[in-house]
């Protein structure tokens, strides 16, 4: 699961900043951190925060997280962005497909 972890955030922090994506510095957390937590959370814990905050926490693999509160603030002010970010990648994805059928679950 770790280096799933690794690969989402390296990912999605190469996306943000290949799209320009500003945020201000003085946050505990970047956004990075903020969308790979929320992948994390719908991949392993059935959607939970708290297990998906608790085990990036638990784990070091982030060192500021914030409160349950105050994470759920910062991903509701980034959701648009994610959709963003799903949208595009669905796009290069297809781009880059050789087949013309699609399956979808």
């Amino acid at each position: 699961m770790l280096n799933e972890i690794i690969a989402i955030y390296a990912i999605t922090d190469d996306l943000l900043k290949a799209i320009g994506h500003y945020e201000d510095s003085h946050r505990e957390m970047n956004d990075a951190e903020i969308i790979t937590t929320a992948f994390l959370q719908a991949m392993f814990f059935n959607g939970n925060h708290s297990k998906a905050c608790s085990y990036m926490k638990d784990h070091k693999l982030i060192s500021n997280m914030l409160e349950k509160s105050c994470f759920n603030r910062r991903l509701h002010s980034v959701s648009m962005l994610i959709n963003d970010l799903f949208h595009q990648v669905g796009m290069v994805l297809k781009e880059i497909s050789d087949s013309t059928e699609y399956l979808l679950d």
